[in-house]
Parts: structure tokens; C-alpha cells; sequence
């Protein structure tokens, strides 16, 4: 499946040609705390703290930064010290001379590293998206270190990831026949997802896909992200080192070899399972399965958002992660 920030930079060219005022102008309405870099694990990573009480530790989804958290969860900053940041090869933080630098099991290490590197004894982790895959990973490697865990619209195992590559591309053969068979063609040739010739054709289609039929339930809201993009550094070098070069097609990287579901019922701590009802990549089907292997965590689904609820549904997200991390 095509990560939505490339679908997002196409929407980012669109509402500057059709809208009198671009969305950079109002980016700087955005009021962040003051990031730092600190060494981790030999390489310059960005955090920026905010707030007060227990520390939560917002963990981004794949290839991406810590900015589509602004402004969504600063509210919890009353009642907690939240912490932002970017992973190695991401947004502001320090990039990979070689790719194969980037790994799964340096993702979940560096949240150690930061943890200790702030001096924050025991923390909360969010993980949205592939950070919920770092969350998982992070708690069973390091159970003593975290106190509550929140995964967030992702899955459980590769095999979900494959099962929702397999939906989505099923989907875009019904619906973009004529785009399949360009597909098909690119393939036999050859060609992996990330290919710049197979991205020169499959981009045209992706926005309106992604956004009517697959990331939000109200299309429309994928516009609350334009103001905090121009920040986002989206690192398909990164993404495509851990997932493999042709994961719209076939996951494969480190994370095609993931599977969690055996150990998910070792957690002790709390924990709980974010999903959205109109979720066309993280499907209902594939989160529910979380109950079956952690039947200890709490499940809640979101009615109406799809991957974003803490966008779609602001208020009722916020006071579900408040009540659950107090």
C-alpha cells in the first residue's frame, strides 16, 4: 500500500494551485515546544518535550516524523509530559550514510535509548500506525521499562500486513482496471513498488483511492494535515529498508518476518487497542484479532474515523487515551 504522505504532497500541490492562500501561511499559526538533538546510539536524534506529570512517548508511523502529531495531542500536555520525536532517518534527526543502517530492532532500541538518555524512568508509549508494530516490539524486549502501552490502527504480524496489501490491491484491480493493467505490465517487466517508473504511474491515481476509499471516513479531514506537512520529512529510503522495496506489493524487510501474536499475552502491562471503524488499511477484521492473542487489552473502536482517529474524532480520542493512561 502506498504510504498516505506521498498521497499528501500530491493534495499539498493541489490546494496551492486551487486555493488563494496556500497552507504554508497558515502553518506558522503552529505553536511547537523547543526540539533537541541528542546522541543515541551514535546518531543525532530529535525530541522536543512538552507538558508535565508521567512521560508519554508518541512513537510516528512508517517513515515519518513526529509533526502530524501537532496539534492533535497537545491537550494531554495538561495532564502529562508528552515527547515528540523523530526516529534515525526521519524528519529532523540524523539520516543513514547506507540504508541498511535502518533496521526494525534499532527502531524499538532507540526508544530505549531515549528513554534513558531523558532520564524518564518508566514510561507510556503510543505507537500509531507502524509505530504501533515499535510499540509491541519495545514492550516485549523491554517489559520493566514501560508502564502502559497504546497501539494504535496497526497490526499484528506481517501476515495482517500482507493480508491488507492483498485487500488494498484488490481493491484498486476492481476500481482502476485500466491502472491494474499498467501494473501488471510494470511488473512483468520487472519493476517493485518503489520504482520510479512504477510511482510515475501509479501517482496520479493514489490520492483520490487513498483518501476517499482507504485513510479517512470524512476525506475532507485529510485537509486538517496539510498545515503541519511542509515540517514532514517523509523518508521512503528508511521506510523501504525495514519493509522491503516492493511493499505496496509484498512486505518484505525486517518487517516481513514479524509476528507478535505469540507473545502478546506475556504483557503485563496495560494496554490498548485503537481501531477505526473505516479504516481501509488497518481493516476491523485484522484488529479484532488483537483480543484473541491479548485478551488482557482493552479494544476500542473509533465509528467514524479510518487510520486517524485522533484527527476525525479529537474529543472522544482524547478523553479515551486520558482515562486509560491516568
Amino acid at each position: 500500500m502506498l504510504d498516505v504522505a506521498r498521497a499528501l504532497r500530491k493534495l499539498i500541490l493541489l490546494s496551492c494551485v486551487t486555493a488563494s492562500v496556500c497552507f504554508a501561511q497558515s502553518a506558522g499559526t503552529v505553536q511547537h515546544g523547543k526540539g533537541e538533538l541528542l546522541n543515541l546510539l551514535g546518531h543525532k536524534i530529535w525530541y522536543e518535550s512538552s507538558g508535565q506529570g508521567q512521560p508519554l512517548l508518541l512513537i510516528p508511523g512508517a517513515g515519518g516524523g513526529h509533526d502530524y502529531f501537532h496539534p492533535f495531542f497537545a491537550p494531554l500536555e495538561r495532564s502529562f509530559r508528552v515527547i515528540y520525536f523523530d526516529g534515525f532517518g526521519r524528519g529532523n534527526s540524523e539520516h543513514a550514510k547506507l540504508s541498511s543502517e535502518y533496521t526494525f530492532e534499532h527502531d524499538v532500541d532507540e526508544i530505549e535509548a531515549l528513554r534513558q538518555g531523558l532520564h524518564l524512568g518508566k514510561i507510556m508509549v503510543y505507537g500509531h500506525s507502524y509505530g504501533g508494530f515499535v510499540a509491541q516490539g519495545y514492550a516485549l524486549k523491554y517489559p520493566d521499562s514501560v508502564s502502559k502501552i497504546i497501539v494504535s490502527n496497526i497490526f499484528l504480524s506481517a501476515d495482517d500486513f500482507q493480508a491488507s496489501n492483498d485487500h488494498f490491491n484488490d481493491q484498486l484491480k476492481a476500481f482502476f482496471p485500466e491502472l491494474w493493467q499498467q501494473i501488471v505490465r510494470l511488473r512483468g517487466r520487472g519493476f517493485v513498488s518503489s520504482s520510479p517508473e512504477m510511482q510515475q504511474v501509479t501517482g496520479p491515481y493514489f490520492l483520490p483511492t487513498l483518501l476517499e476509499m482507504f485513510y479517512f471516513y470524512n476525506p475532507q479531514n485529510a485537509q486538517k494535515l496539510l498545515p503541519f506537512w511542509n515540517e514532514h520529512n517523509f523518508s521512503a529510503e528508511q521506510w523501504n529498508a525495514v519493509a522491503g522495496p516492493d511493499a505496496d506489493f509484498k512486505i518484505g524487510g525486517d518487517l516481513g518476518k514479524l509476528d507478535f501474536r505469540p507473545q502478546l499475552s506475556s504483557i503485563k502491562v496495560p494496554i490498548m487497542i485503537i481501531a477505526g471503524r473505516h479504516d481501509g488499511i488497518v481493516l476491523p477484521s485484522l484488529a479484532l484479532q488483537f483480543k484473541t492473542y491479548a485478551p488482557q487489552a482493552k479494544l476500542v473502536m473509533f465509528e467514524h474515523s479510518g487510520h486517524y482517529p485522533f484527527i476525525e474524532e479529537a474529543p472522544l480520542f482524547l478523553k479515551t487515551v486520558e482515562e486509560f493512561l491516568k
